[in-house]
């Protein structure tokens, strides 16, 4: 009789476990600090801090710093650039300091109770061997990533939503097409004094190598935003 409850069990598992052969899965955690703000009416500045572990959320993948600048454009748009400093593990085990560099074009409509954006990203990071004279060119990659997000703006201090995003190589001419892929839900809770908190689920999957790879990762955020101070009128003498 207990085998016979069982046997259900072990026909689900069995099925889940099949197509996870010859494919590659991992448990990621990603943690995240941010702070931002308005310079001027229409710049904006932003500093955030990184950690990442991969390996069943049990090894460091990478930390990093990224310094970003944004740029408030007419009817909607907006343009970015930001700088990534990191700290990445290597396949042999080591570290290795790497640079990032992304501009980004967004388009952002807020439509009912809901808001929507659009991001195009193009990405380069140089190779680390670049200043020893030795370019890799499957270690210095540019991609075109392609984002579109939405999230509901009534419920009070939550804001849940949803994004999905494509990644594009643009260097290497037998990687044509999409190749990577992120899947994303997150919920985002407002504190007071322009403080916020946010947790997110994404599965990322990656076609770039000869056996696909799978990724789900579970991130946890805190952000601050400070506020510009307003210019204070000049009374006029009498």
């Amino acid at each position: 009789m207990i085998r016979t409850k069982l046997l259900p069990l072990f026909v689900f598992g069995l099925c889940w476990a099949l197509p996870t052969v010859g494919q590659n899965w991992d448990f990621q955690s990603w943690y995240r600090v941010k702070v931002n703000g308005d310079l001027t009416k229409d710049l904006s500045l932003s500093v955030e801090q990184q950690v990442r572990l991969f390996d069943n959320s049990l090894k460091l993948d990478q930390t990093f710093t990224e310094l970003g600048l944004g740029y408030d454009l007419p009817k909607g748009f907006d343009i970015a650039f930001a700088y990534r400093f990191s700290w990445n593990s290597n396949q042999d085990g080591s570290f290795s300091n790497r640079h990032r560099y992304n501009l980004d074009l967004s388009y952002g409509r807020k439509l009912w109770k809901f808001r929507g954006k659009i991001r195009a990203r193009i990405q380069h990071r140089p190779s680390s061997y670049l200043f020893n004279e030795r370019l890799e060119p499957e270690d210095s990659p540019v991609y075109l990533r392609l984002k579109g997000s939405i999230n509901y703006r009534k419920l009070g201090a939550w804001t849940p939503g949803i994004a999905f995003e494509a990644f594009f190589r643009l260097e290497d001419p037998n990687q044509m097409g999409a190749n990577k892929f992120r899947y994303r839900v997150f919920l985002d809770y407002d504190l007071p004094k322009r403080n916020e908190l946010g947790l997110f689920y994404m599965l990322e999957t990656d076609y770039s190598g000869t056996t696909p790879a799978y990724f789900s990762i579970v991130g946890l955020s805190y952000a601050y935003e400070w506020k510009r101070p307003k210019k204070k009128k000049k009374k006029d003498k009498k």
